[in-house]
């Protein structure tokens, strides 16, 4: 992939726009109004007064400052300025990769667990990345393209910047084959995947695929609406942004959610309405018919996921990560290592003299807290472990946001078997995740894209569940790993034959998000309003501190990595470098009776 002179052009403007942004806050409040040489000094903020819309197109405001020229003693005194990161998931890496590449010096990643990546997270279940036998259990996959109605092939260009930071880590690794990072190809929908509704099977034993379901559907389970909610869905479909709004949605998603945000949907202004009030208040649904439709969907959520959802999860072509997602930031490693403390869990932020000093214990019996002081700090630990920590006084809105922001979780079981035995069937199933249940806690099953008609073991993602769809999680959750694993392993059988049950291998991966202590959740889920009331604050400095918790792949990213502004680098400027949620898995939209668990 070669770097065109316009993305160059844009990186120079990003970085050069940083150092723009952080010179206000690297020179004493006394001598904030001199000036040296040409270049000005003055502390600049993320406002509107100022070209920055933080419901939309932000970068503006940042391509705006690079006319401005800051001075070099300025320049010099925000490189010298001692910055910790809280987090090496991929929010802190990024937040690092931008100012080390900005000139700054003095960087240091306190990360609590042992490993980089956060919730990039591949569990390898035999060997390693090139044994083919792993399953991702956070994100997965990126889209490529969307396809407008009249056959048109859209590039989507966040994907693109991802693409762009590939790139980037190869060039710092120089090729390095244990640190190469490389694309291949993602089976995002089969029509092989098995459908098992209500116990219904073909002659051959195994359940009816999408193909066959699709040529006689007597072998389905439709969805059946009565009069009022197929009218009430009518209307819904209706008022959701049309395929021009896709179209260009997939060009600027920040400019659509601006306009999304004004008066997006069917005329009304996007984040104010939750999925339950517009079916039932706007669209005048019974509750019978709101539990319908919105049993569909999140009831307490925006409509903005099913927007963006409606976009990236129409793509035709995906990619993912060969040997698995945990590659991208292990390319990190050689860059970060020297700065980067593993095993320091924060919980205190204490704020004096203009300095940030962060807190932790070694063990939760020590009676000390362990401490380090920066300028400043990057938190990029998301608010469901932030919310439980000590902080200093921050403005209302950004508190509430720690405490109130919505988050969904997931459960991910991945088994191994010792041969791919769903790619010798008749209908050979190679890739996808297309095979679903009605089984309870199982849902969705995800065959590997990589290494097809391979050798060896190989792993399923046999069950994927979401909180917020499948309310039998809180079951799920409270069993024990071995109980869960021989559940899914049942199910896997009744659906596939028992003849697979000898060949499972006994390994096992599983992970529910809301019981690691590391994370809590998942990803954030904001509910309607959240969007428009919150962000804005994710453009603030709070006490030398940006709290920049990751907003995952429904949303806009808007607090992918966390902004620096006075002396840190804001998450939208990271955004525009790269939006990585898209690797998440999404689900396509569907009326059936299973569309409820949608994979990232």
């Amino acid at each position: 992939m070669r770097q065109t002179a316009a993305a160059m052009s844009r990186r120079l403007i990003w970085l050069n726009s940083l150092i723009t942004l952080c010179v206000g806050g690297a020179i004493p409040q006394d001598k904030r109004n001199q000036t040296v040489g040409h270049g000005s000094s003055e502390s600049i903020s993320m406002t509107e007064t100022n070209g920055f819309d933080p419901l939309g197109v932000w970068y503006a405001g940042v391509e705006a400052l690079s006319q401005k020229q800051p001075s070099i003693t300025a320049i010099e005194a925000a490189k010298n300025k001692n910055i910790g990161i809280v987090g090496a998931g991929i929010s802190g890496l990024m937040t690092y990769l931008a100012l080390h590449e900005a000139g700054f010096k003095n960087l240091t990643i306190l990360e609590a667990d042992d490993r980089l990546g956060g919730r990039l997270h591949t569990s390898y279940l035999s060997g390693g990345p090139f044994d083919y036998s792993y399953q991702e259990m956070g994100a997965m996959r990126l889209p490529v393209d969307y396809i407008d109605k009249n056959g048109k092939r859209h590039n989507i260009s966040d994907t693109q910047l991802v693409f762009f930071l590939i790139e980037e880590m190869n060039k710092l690794n120089k090729g390095d084959p244990n640190l190469r990072v490389d694309l291949i190809p993602w089976v995002d929908h089969n029509e092989n995947g098995l459908q098992y509704f209500r116990g219904i099977r073909t002659a051959s034993g195994l359940p009816p695929t999408l193909k066959q379901i699709s040529e006689n559907a007597s072998l389905g389970v439709p969805l059946v609406l009565d009069a009022d909610a197929q009218a009430a869905s009518d209307k819904l479909k209706a008022n959701l942004p049309d395929d021009a709004f896709m179209s260009d949605m997939v060009k600027n998603v920040y400019q659509a959610h601006r306009k999304w945000n004004d008066n997006g949907f069917g005329g009304q202004a996007g984040d104010r309405w939750s999925v339950f009030s517009y079916i039932s208040q706007f669209l005048k649904g019974s509750l019978n018919t709101t539990d319908i439709l919105d049993n569909q969907l999140d009831p307490r959520g925006s409509f903005w996921e099913k927007v963006y959802d409606g976009m990236y999860e129409s793509a035709s072509i995906f990619r993912t990560i060969d040997g698995g997602v945990s590659r991208l930031p292990l390319s990190f490693g050689p860059l970060v290592k020297d700065d980067t403390r593993m095993g320091i869990k924060v919980e205190r932020i204490k704020y004096s003299d203009e300095k940030v000093t962060l807190q932790w214990k070694h063990s939760f019996k020590d009676r000390e807290f362990q401490n380090s002081t920066f300028d400043y700090a990057v938190i990029s630990a998301p608010f469901t472990v932030v919310r439980q920590w000590r902080l200093p006084e921050i403005d209302m809105t950004m508190a509430n946001a720690i405490k109130n922001l919505v988050y969904d979780t997931s459960c991910k079981v991945a088994l191994e078997y010792s041969e791919r035995f769903w790619e010798k069937y008749e209908n050979p199933i190679h890739g996808g995740c297309s095979t679903q249940t009605d089984i309870p806690g199982v849902t969705l099953v995800c065959y590997p894209s990589y290494n097809m008609n391979g050798t060896g073991p190989a792993s399923l993602l046999a069950s994927y569940i979401r909180e917020s769809y499948n309310h039998d999680m809180s079951r799920m959750i409270t069993m024990s790993d071995e109980e869960h694993v021989q559940y899914v392993l049942d199910a896997m059988t009744e659906i596939h034959g028992e003849h697979t049950r000898d060949l499972y291998t006994g390994k096992f991966a599983r992970k529910c998000w809301s019981l690691d202590p590391l994370t809590a959740g998942a990803w954030a889920n904001p509910s309607a309003g959240q969007h428009e009331l919150y962000i804005p604050e994710y453009f603030k400095v709070h006490k030398n501190v940006s709290i920049s918790n990751k907003i995952p792949r429904e949303e806009l990213d808007f607090s992918l990595t966390g902004v620096l502004a006075h002396l840190y680098w804001r998450t939208h400027v990271l955004h525009a470098w790269m939006d990585l949620e898209r690797f998440g898995l999404g689900y396509p939209w569907r009326s059936a009776a299973a569309s409820r668990a949608r994979p990232r």
